[in-house]
């Protein structure tokens, strides 16, 4: 009896090491994929380095954080933090340059799979017309990725004799090095409508409608990504169309729309996100909304995730909160519970004595 219940527990060990050399295996044997957020639009580096410094002010830094699949033993962690700043000379009346910073860190399973990059971008916004501006951006990236065996478990660390796991046995293993770095490059495009004109000194939110639409490209240098020397796996072009919407219905209430599409060697996935914005208090310097969301995401097997979510606005400040309700067929292990998702956002806006000589942001 003693024996199958030793053999048993070494059984679940032993399935739940499968599941994190899975995840090892797909970047030392297949074609990686790049870490998402449902909260695609407050994580806007990460969407297309065409929206560097598309935005109403004149720095902006954010933060996510995403953690999926807490109640399986092969858990997600991302995390992003991002900075973006516009360089608006007196000269320029039809554009702007932008630059940003953006620094990712993602780990999975108990391999601790881990990804670390840094990302610089600039992008230039022209404007067309004066509703009317196109932005073209690219994105330089240096990454790490890595993994760690202390978590694992291995066949030589199963006594037959005792019929027992003994964590302190030999692992009988060789591996080669367990992390590696790698440059790359992305590149987009974004273009962006909105009905206010964009010399207005101050944005009382009288006029709020406005949409971007764009793609961006990412992992153009097809960078390595196998652990084992002298073999390579190139990590597939990843490609993110978009569009970004917002339908003011009435003068306190908004309407959200927007979708993206990521497209990446066979693998796809595509997500919508509608929401009802309410402006509570729209006056200067108390300016209050909060909005509700709720989304759909799915990929080749059609179903993969129910997203309710809540955001709150504060004069510059934006924070947001999305719960994944798991629907695809890895719901037997996570209860349905694909896992939270927050956003926290700050816009710092500069006074603009003379519009005519200096170009005023975004909405």
């Amino acid at each position: 009896m003693y024996y199958k219940l030793t053999r048993s527990y070494s059984l679940l060990r032993v399935g739940i090491l499968l599941i994190g050399v899975f995840l090892v295996g797909d970047v030392i044997q297949l074609s990686g994929q790049d870490f998402h957020y449902s909260q695609f639009h407050n994580c806007q580096l990460h969407l297309n380095p065409g929206l560097t410094g598309i935005f109403g002010g004149d720095l902006r830094v954010a933060a996510n954080y995403r953690n999926q699949w807490k109640r399986a033993p092969v858990d997600y962690r991302t995390f992003t933090i991002a900075a973006d700043k516009k360089f608006i000379k007196r000269t320029d009346k039809k554009g702007y340059l932008a630059g940003g910073v953006m620094i990712n860190y993602d780990q999975a399973g108990l391999s601790r799979l881990r990804l670390i990059d840094l990302g610089l971008s600039m992008s230039y916004t022209g404007m067309l017309t004066e509703h009317f501006f196109a932005t073209a951006g690219g994105q330089l990236r240096v990454g790490q990725r890595s993994f760690d065996i202390g978590q694992l478990s291995f066949d030589g660390q199963f006594d037959e004799l005792r019929g027992v796991y003994d964590s302190n046995l030999p692992i009988n293993e060789n591996f080669e090095p367990s992390g590696y770095f790698f440059p790359d490059v992305a590149l987009g495009v974004n273009f962006r409508w909105q009905k206010i004109d964009p010399w207005v000194l101050v944005d009382r939110l009288e006029k709020r409608s406005k949409v971007d639409f764009g793609v961006g490209i990412f992992n153009l240098l097809r960078p390595n990504q196998s652990f084992n020397t002298g073999s390579k796996v190139e990590l597939p072009v990843r490609i993110s169309p978009y569009v970004l919407g917002t339908l003011q219905l009435g003068q306190s209430v908004d309407l959200i729309l927007n979708a993206t599409a990521q497209w990446q060697n066979t693998h796809t996935q595509y997500e919508g996100l509608g929401g009802i914005k309410l402006h509570l208090d729209r006056k200067l310097g108390k300016q209050f909304a909060i909005q509700l969301d709720i989304g759909y995401r799915f990929n080749n097997d059609f179903g993969d995730a129910l997203i309710p979510g809540l955001e709150i606005f504060y004069n510059g400040w934006q924070a947001g909160f999305t719960y994944d309700v798991n629907l695809s067929a890895f719901k037997v292990a996570t209860y349905k519970r694909g896992g939270p998702e927050l956003s926290l956002r700050y816009i710092l806006r500069k006074v603009r004595p003379l519009p005519k000589f200096k170009i005023c942001p975004l909405i």
